[in-house]
């Protein structure tokens, strides 16, 4: 007997289509999923399901055996091979346990954990080889709470909506993103925006084992956009009618449900409160103390309902000036988050602090910024995040995915980040990037494009994020092109419509700064090129859709506003540049398009916050326009989006945000 268990200590161990999934009968409900998830894993690995089990059974030749406790600290497992033909997962808890079920995927199976998004599927192989000498130790990670925002989720809603399912987005697709979350190692997610507690992609994360945490809008879980229109909105005036607001949020949640509540005051629509509360004295001293005091009522209704909450202020827009000029001071046990600029250049001057948090993206809807593809270079997320987590600001950070498919590379960064912390390296990750998901041949050459990516956009300003984007090509665009319909004769007439946050642009800037910009595209379109033909066969799709689109999508949106800006400066040559611009946005819309295979048929459908299509029809009226041709019937001549969250929510009905005592 002691030879035989010499003999299977010395020898690897090996895992094939007859291995079993072991998992106790008391095992969570989160749990058991990733478990399913593991054996779908393995499915496409080997051939064949394996069996889950509550026990081994006698003529197994190996399993798989999940387990919790005994592990480290929060969040924390270990991986380790055992003598007897066994793997065993352990966790410290619900959520090591699963972390330890997906690294053993990502590690020995191969599997991408973003590969519903990737579309990257894992070799399939006969067996796989463990040591018999494995031990695995997975340490808790850096950031103690790391999640995402779907936010202004234009494309997820209108490709997989969620209507029969009382959603934006169908539980389905759900279920994919908090795969793909706890995959990543995330612990927390706002399941998007402008909702109300009790929704049902809300109790769906839950049992996936995910916090749930809260915007800066909604302060504990109150839908603001919701809001009754008839009932007036100040706490000032109204105190009472926000106090039974907030507290019937708070009790909308499920009993079990882990909630991280955010304290604060805005007012509708994402605004500064006094927008809809004018009473407060318009200094910032008073509108501090009035943010104040609302927070330190939100304290007093959760702590009535729930034991040892956890709370947080996200200090977004108006109130990151009042906290760094002391205005505004939190409570204790308030751990304060600093927003970034909607760019990844975090908003607190260097004050960042230990026990402090951040909100961060990876894709923003402001106007200027990216809707449609990647847009923060990894450099800054290491620079910005890697001194939050030198700081020791480490207790919460929350990314804005928006709608996650468009945007994984610097998504998957942030994440891995936030679990391994100081030392993170934006170089090596783009390096493991490329070669993981398009292969070592081809890496080289992708790195380099990735590159010259981030370098290419047109340059508006100084500041680093100050670069034109999605939303600032066609924005600005769409203005020119509104004007040109008009009959407008003057540009300067024009230009007194722009928003504050495009006034920086006009004919001569907006003219320059693309035409900077074109040759850097071209010179990322020669490296795209050069890498395709390295590309694998499998792994082409995904290189159309994160690069080939997101490129056209970039080039062809900059030469369409340069020509825009060119038709306004010499009118003699317009109808020759409209023509070119509608060119250069069907090339975008046919990019799109391409990108739109297999399960993915559809997904830019509804794009409307950046509203290629919109931008398209304002050229080809422009274009009839200058020819003396009748315009489309039904052309609306509005350069900017209407409220595309009344469609967004349409799903929603006429509920409203109960402020009933």
């Amino acid at each position: 007997m002691y030879s035989l268990l010499l003999f299977l200590s010395l020898q690897p161990l090996v895992i094939d289509r007859s291995a079993e999934i072991v998992i106790g009968d008391r095992a969570p409900g989160a749990v058991r999923k990733a478990a399913n998830d593991l054996a779908s894993d393995m499915e496409k690995v080997f051939g064949a399901r394996p069996v889950l089990t509550n026990s081994r059974t006698k003529n197994s030749r190996t399993a798989i055996v999940i387990e919790a406790g005994g592990a480290g600290g929060p969040e924390s497992y270990r991986i380790t091979a055992n003598p007897n033909r066994t793997v065993v997962l352990n966790g410290a808890d619900t959520r090591g346990t699963i972390y330890a079920v997906y690294e053993f995927s990502r590690r020995f199976l191969g599997v991408d954990p973003l590969y519903y998004w990737t579309d990257h599927e894992p070799q399939k192989r006969k067996s796989i080889t463990i040591p018999n000498d494995t031990k695995i130790e997975g340490a808790p990670p850096a950031f103690r709470y790391r999640g995402w925002f779907l936010n202004d989720e234009d494309l997820l809603t209108g490709w997989s909506p969620g209507k029969k399912d009382k959603t934006a987005i169908s539980l389905e697709t759900w279920d994919h993103v908090f795969e793909a979350l706890l995959r990543l190692q995330g612990n927390m997610i706002v399941p998007g925006t402008f909702i109300f507690p009790d929704e049902p992609q809300v109790k769906a994360a839950g049992e996936r084992g995910l916090v749930i945490t809260q915007h800066h809008i909604e302060v504990l879980g109150t839908n603001t956009y919701r809001w009754p229109d008839s009932t007036p909105y100040s706490f000032a005036q109204q105190p009472q009618l926000l106090i039974n607001a907030w507290r019937n949020s708070v009790r909308q949640y499920a009993p079990g449900q882990e909630v991280i509540w955010t304290v604060g005051y805005r007012g509708r629509h994402d605004r500064a409160f006094w927008q809809d509360d004018p009473s407060i004295p318009a200094n910032d001293q008073a509108r501090a103390n009035a943010i104040r005091e609302a927070i330190d009522k939100q304290l007093e209704l959760v702590r009535a309902e729930r034991k040892e909450p956890y709370f947080l202020m996200n200090a977004w827009m108006e109130s990151v000036p009042f906290i760094r000029k002391g205005l505004l001071k939190l409570p204790p046990g308030v751990t304060l988050v600093w927003p970034d600029n909607g760019h990844g250049v975090i908003r607190d001057e260097g004050t960042i602090g230990k026990g402090q948090g951040v909100y961060y993206h990876t894709a923003m809807y402001n106007g200027i910024a990216n809707q449609l593809t990647e847009m923060v270079p990894l450099e800054r997320i290491e620079r910005e995040l890697g001194r939050a987590a030198k700081a020791g600001a480490t207790e919460y950070l929350l990314v804005n995915v928006s709608d996650l498919r468009p945007y994984p590379m610097t998504t998957r960064a942030v994440m891995d980040l936030a679990v391994k912390g100081v030392g993170w390296s934006a170089d090596e990750y783009l390096k493991r990037w490329c070669r993981e998901e398009f292969g070592s041949a081809a890496a080289p050459a992708v790195e380099a494009y990735y590159r010259a990516y981030f370098e290419a956009p047109g340059r508006y300003g100084k500041a680093e994020q100050q670069t034109l984007a999605d939303n600032a090509y066609h924005n600005f665009m769409r203005l020119l092109l509104s004007g040109l319909i008009h009959g407008d004769k003057d540009v300067t007439e024009v230009l007194k419509r722009r928003p504050a946050w495009m006034s920086i642009l006009n004919l001569e800037t907006a003219a320059r700064y693309t035409g900077e910009a074109r040759q850097r595209w071209a010179a990322a379109r020669v490296l795209a090129m050069k890498a395709a033909k390295q590309i694998p066969a499998d792994r082409r799709q995904f290189f159309q859709s994160h690069v080939k689109t997101q490129l056209d999508i970039h080039e062809h949106s900059n030469r369409a506003l340069q020509l825009t800006a060119e038709a306004w400066s010499d009118q003699a040559s317009a109808p020759a540049k409209l023509a070119e611009v509608v060119a250069e946005l069907k090339l975008v819309l046919a990019s799109m398009h391409a990108a739109e295979y297999g399960k993915w048929k559809g997904f830019y459908e509804e794009d409307r916050f950046v509203n290629v299509r919109k931008s398209l029809a304002l050229a080809e009226g422009a274009a009839l326009k200058l020819a003396g041709k009748p315009l489309p019937e039904g052309l609306v001549n509005d350069p900017f989006i209407v409220d595309t969250y009344e469609w967004l929510k349409d799903y929603q009905g006429e509920r409203r945000v109960d402020t009933r005592q």
